[in-house]
């Protein structure tokens, strides 16, 4: 199991690397898709929305209200930063002040059950592996990729 102020420090310094590279996304390239077949950046960028709240209703086993998604329509990539860092700041202030031995608990998630640590450390993957995604879109929308775990070849800065 890995203990809550760890997994805290982990999901704190993830989200935050997350929002950095959604606020380095181009305003004018909303509708922007590399190939026919990628979401356009609006879409992909909705899904750290989206994987925040269900990693906070099935981590403290609320239900879900699905309604608040499918309606889901962003009108810019910045909107989307904006409600990521809200519902993000909602799922860690819950997790601050929850029971450590919740973190045992089981989670029932796309019909497979997980131990909510698992749960919580596989969703702060999912995210990392869509931040990559996000990372591409960036530079191809052309903007400038801010450093993730160390400098990037638009952001040398020594400061990470």
């Amino acid at each position: 199991m890995i203990p809550k102020e760890d997994m805290l420090k982990i999901l704190k310094k993830e989200t935050a690397t997350t929002l950095k590279v959604l606020r380095a996304y181009p305003t004018n390239q909303n509708d922007f898709k590399p190939h026919e077949r990628s979401s356009d950046a609006r879409k992909l960028t909705s899904t750290f929305v989206f994987e925040m709240y269900l990693f906070g209703m099935h981590l403290f086993g609320e239900p879900l209200d699905r309604s608040r998604f499918q309606n889901y329509k962003p009108e810019s990539v910045q909107a989307v930063a904006d409600d990521f860092e809200k519902e993000s700041s909602t799922v860690i202030h819950r997790i601050e002040t929850m029971n450590e031995e919740d973190l045992k608990k089981t989670v029932n998630f796309a019909g497979h059950d997980f131990v909510a640590d698992e749960f919580a450390m596989m969703m702060i993957h999912d995210q990392i592996h869509h931040r990559g995604q996000l990372s591409v879109y960036v530079r191809m929308a052309g903007g400038k990729v801010p450093s993730i775990y160390g400098p990037s070849a638009d952001d040398t800065s020594k400061n990470l």
